[in-house]
């Protein structure tokens, strides 16, 4: 199926100024415009990157702070974690969370992108907050930002930025006793490191990754990463290749601090191995840093000292923690008649190794319990400045049969749902790309004297239109359900209905919520 469209760009009707609300005699104080409001704010490019990296974001966002009544004062209230890294910090922070929720904590947990729902990124006790929450504390910001806007020459923040600042805001109003900040991108210049005070600090694997912002080199890399070190602050990390674990040894050391590095996870001691509710060998990587970074968290409200970085006596509420902590769209497995999905919003060459290694052998169990035969199909996406002819290199011994390519775009003739609104890259766009993407397996599988005869490739416009595909002839409900958000009827199903499918999902974080919308749409009730 070629890709069709005919969609105004949406760049064009973005708002870049900051409706007063003096103006307005009534205004609708409800989730929806809520959202709608803030991705305006995608638009708004607030400063430079260069602007950036001289400081000037970390000076506005303390601005922003200030403007709300979050003074630093209330942020060591909070008591935070303080978490950067390439490849497994988002799963490491959820380990964090449901540790210290399990020793009895109040929890608050920001973390980025979101899914589904954009109030998944500020979660309190494990769960995204409510559309109620989220819509009184947005309000309440928006208006402490616009009465303040003429005293500052920057009045507005930028989508990512006054997530931040609501983050707190919410942590500070919500009484949160343990706070875990995952870095958006870098660390140094990150608008989260407006904390002067975290608890403990921590950086998880490190790669190439938003070398735009970052540098190109892994030592650029952990530069920035180490950036959220602070004075006196305990400092963990996993082990690093040679190159980036320098430095951010050395970084450590010239912010005041020492770097301690995480034991192998199979060292805790405990009657059995600990089991982890996040799937995938890789998995016990982060654990390991998180074990470090929620004991170091608990000693410090003993006044112990941290001392060397050991593995320890795990407690009910440590193992627990690990078990059943949830983190969606990483080593995923949604399953349904003849099909299952294997979600994975790995973007970088390691994170995608990784994903490899848990769908071959996820897959292949699965195939061994079916007794049946079962077909790999691939379904993929990257955007912006991530090099895709690489990326899918790591996936090319998975042996799909199927290759699949779609945007990010969940539905394409549907604009209710306001949470997965991207105005900054163009529709048009974003599908150009969906055949550039195609364009580079064709091209990796001819370089590779890959059988095209084994591998079919289909493009679409939006993922609906990919799952109907998928789903025709082998579950009635999943067609049902995706036909009705699809543009137009596909032209042909996918193969023997009686052979089951196993759906890799993966390359971008933003590709699973557009599937998770069609697949599990009720994920955050």
């Amino acid at each position: 199926m070629a890709v069709r469209f005919s969609v105004r760009c949406m760049v064009g009707r973005c708002k870049l100024g900051w409706r007063s609300l003096h103006k307005m005699a009534v205004y609708d104080y409800k989730y929806e415009q809520a959202v709608k409001e803030l991705n305006q704010l995608q638009c708004n490019k607030m400063l430079s990157r260069q602007e950036k990296l001289d400081g000037l974001g970390l000076t506005v966002m303390r601005q922003f702070l200030q403007r709300v009544e979050v003074s630093q004062t209330d942020l060591k209230k909070l008591n935070v974690i303080h978490v950067s890294g390439t490849k497994g910090k988002g799963s490491t922070c959820a380990f964090v969370e449901s540790i210290l929720r399990h020793h009895g904590m109040r929890t608050g947990f920001y973390s980025s992108p979101h899914l589904l729902e954009v109030r998944e990124r500020i979660r309190i006790n494990g769960k995204p907050i409510s559309t109620q929450l989220f819509t009184k504390y947005f309000w309440e910001v928006y208006e402490h930002l616009d009465r303040t806007k003429d005293s500052y020459e920057v009045k507005i923040p930028s989508y990512f930025y006054f997530l931040t600042v609501m983050a707190y805001y919410v942590f500070k109003h919500e009484n949160i006793t343990a706070t875990i900040m995952e870095v958006g991108i870098g660390g140094a210049f990150d608008c989260t490191n407006v904390i002067e005070n975290p608890v403990v600090c921590g950086v998880s694997s490190l790669g190439i990754d938003h070398t735009t912002m970052l540098g190109n080199t892994l030592s650029s890399i952990a530069w920035q990463k180490a950036g959220i070190f602070k004075k006196g602050v305990p400092a963990f990390t996993v082990p690093q290749p040679k190159e980036g674990m320098d430095v951010l040894v050395q970084r450590a050391q010239e912010l005041g601090t020492k770097l301690n590095v995480t034991p192998d996870f199979t060292d805790y001691v405990c009657a059995d191995i600990p089991k982890l509710g996040l799937s995938g060998e890789h998995q016990k990587l982060n654990a390991s840093l998180a074990l470090q970074l929620a004991n170091a968290w608990l000693n410090s409200f003993k006044n112990v000292s941290s001392g060397m970085c050991q593995p320890f006596s795990l407690n009910t509420a440590f193992i627990q923690g690990l078990a059943s902590c949830q983190w969606n769209g990483r080593a995923q497995i949604l399953k349904f008649n003849n099909i299952t999905f294997y979600m994975d919003g790995a973007h970088t060459m390691r994170s995608l190794g990784c994903a490899v290694k848990w769908f071959t052998e996820a897959s292949t169990n699965e195939q061994m319990e079916l007794n049946k035969t079962c077909d790999r199909v691939l379904a993929f996406n990257v955007t912006n400045e991530r090099d895709a002819y690489n990326l899918l290199s790591v996936l090319l011994p998975c042996n799909f049969k199927h290759a699949i390519f779609t945007s990010n775009i969940a539905t394409l003739i549907s604009s209710d749902f306001n949470d997965q609104t991207n105005f900054k890259n163009p529709v048009e766009d974003r599908l150009i790309r969906v055949l550039a993407n195609r364009d580079d397996w064709l091209e990796l599988c001819s370089a590779q004297n890959y059988p095209m005869e084994r591998c079919c490739t289909n493009t679409f416009p939006a993922i609906a239109d990919a799952v109907c595909w998928l789903a025709e002839k082998r579950d009635d409900k999943l067609f049902r359900r995706s036909l009705e958000m699809m543009v137009e009827y596909p032209t042909s199903s996918l193969g023997c209905a009686q052979t089951h499918l196993q759906v890799l999902v993966t390359g971008s974080l933003h590709l699973i919520g557009g599937y998770l919308r069609i697949l599990q749409p009720d994920i955050n009730n």
